[in-house]
């Protein structure tokens, strides 16, 4: 009889230890790692994490100078021509850096659950450029960004 309620102890200490890192996992999701604010990938980040809170001024900031003095904030917001996330996943592929101009590579994973027969998943490559501006990276294109003058 000892071994069946030793067996049933060490079954229910399992069974909570179980449960404490699935709840663990569970609210710990959605925190982002940032990367350093003052590289080209770190503005990137940050940028798409503006816009994905609806932050549209923080995200505006993140543009270069060139690209503000052709779209105004008001224009940027309403015209939404920055690239939209939704449930997408983005990861860095890549960052090359010259001459005080990067480029950002990124694999987007777009997941599309509402398709017959199950979830359909395709990715692509997005790649941003950037340029230093007064010590920091900022965004430069692509130009779809602002419309065009």
């Amino acid at each position: 009889m000892s071994k069946i309620w030793l067996f049933g102890a060490v079954t229910a200490v399992i069974a909570l230890l179980v449960s404490a890192v699935a709840i663990a996992l569970v609210t710990t999701r959605g925190e982002v790692d940032l990367l350093p604010a003052d590289s080209p990938e770190g503005v990137v980040q940050r940028y798409l994490l503006a816009l994905e809170r609806e932050d549209y001024a923080e995200a505006y900031d993140y543009l270069s100078s060139d690209l503000r003095w052709r779209c105004s904030l008001e224009d940027f917001v309403s015209s939404r021509y920055w690239p939209e996330n939704g449930g997408d996943h983005m990861t860095l592929e890549k960052t090359q850096s010259f001459d005080g101009q990067a480029l950002v590579t990124a694999r987007v994973t777009v997941f599309d659950p509402d398709v017959p027969f199950g979830a359909s998943e395709h990715s692509y490559d997005r790649t941003f450029h950037l340029k230093l501006e007064a010590g920091q990276w900022r965004l430069t294109g692509p130009d779809w960004w602002c419309p065009p003058y």
